[in-house]
């Protein structure tokens, strides 16, 4: 696989974040924190986060003036995907769309996001029951394979994880923080008994310079990890690879990943090298820890689906410049994680975008840290609990 291929794998992240629920929120949502910071101070707040669907509902009816409502309506409208309460969305979905019928009609980009569900496709939604989790109570070890397949062997190493249909079919999907949503491709998704929602589209670009491409929705009814089970599950179906995202990773419990295995309901670990953030903004979710690079403190975004040891925004400033690859460029620099210094090599794509991450008030870029990372580092994931580590092994 090529360069851009290795950036597919963190191809959601992308999609999510730049097409069809952050475009109307990131638009405006400066000047929403001014004039009305109601909803979205709230939404940031400790009872904003552990809120309920139906409290954001109730939070954002009190919003009156259109334009705000509609922002704090497409955030509610997300949060759903992001809950995977996929029976809910369409009454909420038509709501909107009479609430703000002229403004979507004038704003393309609004209209191309509430175009994506045909009548059939709500339909389907409406009849669909709730979406359960099923979690193991057993410690589980679960092998990460290096290859989608063991009859194909490529020179690119990424976290694979069996993955079981309810038909009994199983198929590797790439264990993938840096994805905020699970994606099926097409082929698997008909191996696999998902029901596609025909009539549902939408079009997409990514961080990584891609434009234009199209996708469905479809609904698993039964997944599988180990022995965790998820049910009635909406999934986004591509030409692209299998992505188990953070939506679902992060509802398994506590967990280890390691360079060859994901632990379920691991022991919490003794120390806490890095402490991690879990982020979300409407659908998008992430992982971040500090660090520096070339003395410069930036957020680094935990990404398993990327396969460089560590991928940058920019190059450092007083990095050594090494190589030209037709995409990347490559450059020596220093790298410090939880006081830890090391030397360290690093890619950069100047035609990316990586998103800039808050700190201390001000965005500055970020860097990936991918799965290259993790023959030094271990992923302690417990996002129930707050607390996340990302240790050195």
């Amino acid at each position: 696989m090529g360069a851009v291929s290795r950036r597919e794998t963190c191809l959601i992240c992308g999609v999510m974040l730049v097409v069809f629920f952050l475009v109307v929120t990131t638009r405006s949502i400066a000047d929403t924190r001014k004039e009305d910071p109601d909803f979205y101070k709230w939404l940031e707040s400790e009872q904003g986060q552990k809120a309920s669907l139906a409290q954001m509902k109730q939070q954002c009816d009190k919003v009156l003036d259109t334009e705000k409502n509609l922002n704090c309506s497409v955030s509610v409208f997300s949060r759903m995907f992001e809950a995977k309460t996929a029976n809910l969305i369409p009454e909420y979905y038509l709501a909107i769309k009479r609430r703000h019928a002229q403004a979507i009609a004038n704003d393309p980009e609004l209209n191309a996001m509430f175009s994506m569900f045909g009548s059939e496709s709500l339909a389907t939604l409406r009849r669909l029951g709730d979406f359960s989790v099923t979690r193991t109570k057993r410690h589980e070890v679960l092998a990460i394979h290096p290859y989608a397949s063991d009859s194909h062997v490529t020179d690119e190493v990424l976290p694979y994880l069996d993955v079981k249909a309810a038909n009994g079919v199983s198929s590797r999907f790439i264990l993938d923080t840096g994805a905020p949503q699970t994606r099926v491709n097409r082929d698997t998704a008909k191996l696999m008994g998902i029901r596609l929602l025909t009539d549902s589209h939408y079009g997409y670009s990514t961080f990584y310079g891609e434009r234009d491409l199209s996708a469905q929705l479809g609904i698993f009814e039964s997944l599988k990890i180990g022995t965790s089970e998820f049910r009635n599950v909406l999934v986004f179906v591509s030409d692209r690879e299998n992505l188990l995202g953070l939506d679902l990773i992060g509802k398994l419990g506590r967990l280890k990943v390691t360079k060859k295995t994901l632990e379920i309901n691991a022991e919490p670990p003794t120390r806490c090298d890095s402490p991690i953030s879990y982020a979300r903004m409407d659908i998008n979710q992430r992982l971040t820890i500090a660090a520096r690079l070339d003395r410069r403190a930036t957020p680094v975004i935990i990404d398993t689906g990327n396969v460089d040891y560590l991928t940058s925004s920019s190059p450092g400033n007083s990095s050594v410049h090494v190589t030209d690859e037709p995409r990347s460029q490559t450059f020596k620099g220093e790298l410090s994680l939880a006081g830890h210094i090391q030397s360290i090599t690093y890619n950069y794509y100047p035609d990316f975008t990586i998103p800039a991450s808050l700190l201390r008030g001000q965005y500055v870029p970020s860097l990936l840290l991918g799965w290259g990372a993790f023959n030094d580092y271990e992923l302690n994931l417990d996002i129930d609990s707050g607390w996340s580590c990302f240790n050195r092994t």
